[in-house]
């Protein structure tokens, strides 16, 4: 075996460049076991080529090269334990992100696709709902849509209200009386967030948990079918927690974007 490699069959037999290896020497991680007074030429032994494979792996496993220089220099698996413990940590923080933004990806397919996955043929028909969280503003009778939308995003600028993760589903909870004539009477205009918060904000509400009543139509139409709800809730209380709930088709107009109205039964 021969004493001394070239910066190319280094370069070549540890598959990095002879910049890399110009590089390492630069910044005094590494450098060459000798350099030729008369060329210049830099000549590795055999035994830094460890050394190379060691820069290697460290830095595959996000390590920086200030980090690995350091822990080279202590030379024990003491100064390289605390390293490789903080990369489990942030690796594991960059999973649970990476997994966030899964779900988060999922549940926008589930948004965009949700209407066309409904049976057209039902014109009521029920559903279970689980609790959800929302931010909300209150709609005041002379409001114009604008007054509403500018009303939310003033409430989600504030600074205490960024941590929040928030779902691109908006929605109005409705008054009684505009469900049963067929008008459009908001009482808050709504988003959806995650999770619930965990400060106290006034903004914040939650939608019970139950048996929901539902119905599609082009809310801001005001031309859905009332006798149908009239008769099915001839004989029972009328009902108080009423939401409508946006379901984009087209990503430009708005006025008429289907909504699934949602009543609380039980």
């Amino acid at each position: 075996m021969k004493k001394y490699y070239t910066i190319g069959e280094t370069a070549k037999l540890l598959g990095v460049t002879t910049q890399t290896l110009r590089h390492y020497e630069k910044i005094g991680i590494l450098e060459p076991s000798y350099i030729s007074g008369e060329n210049g030429y830099r000549y590795y032994e055999f035994n830094q080529f460890h050394i190379i494979d060691r820069i290697k792996y460290l830095q595959y496993l996000g390590l920086s090269l200030s980090e690995i220089d350091s822990i080279i220099k202590k030379g024990t698996v003491e100064g390289l334990l605390p390293a490789l413990e903080g990369q489990w940590q942030t690796a594991n923080q960059e999973l649970e992100a990476i997994r966030a933004r899964i779900k988060d990806i999922e549940w926008y397919i589930d948004y965009f696709t949700y209407l066309s996955k409904m049976d057209v043929s039902k014109v009521l028909y029920r559903m279970h709902m689980e609790t959800r969280h929302l931010i909300y503003v209150p709609c005041y009778d002379s409001d114009e849509l604008a007054d509403m939308e500018i009303r939310m995003a003033e409430v989600r600028s504030r600074e205490e209200l960024h941590q929040l993760s928030y779902r691109r589903q908006y929605g109005y909870e409705l008054t009684t009386s505009g469900l049963f004539q067929s008008k459009f009477e908001p009482k808050t205009y709504f988003i959806y967030i995650k999770n619930r918060p965990q400060f106290f904000t006034p903004f914040y509400k939650e939608l019970p948990a139950g048996e929901y009543l539902c119905f599609r139509t082009k809310l801001l139409h005001e031309k859905w079918d009332t006798t149908i709800l009239k008769k099915y809730f001839n004989s029972l209380p009328k009902p108080s927690t009423i939401v409508a709930l946006e379901f984009e088709d087209n990503l430009v107009e708005y006025m008429n974007t289907d909504y699934e109205v949602q009543i609380l039964i039980e």
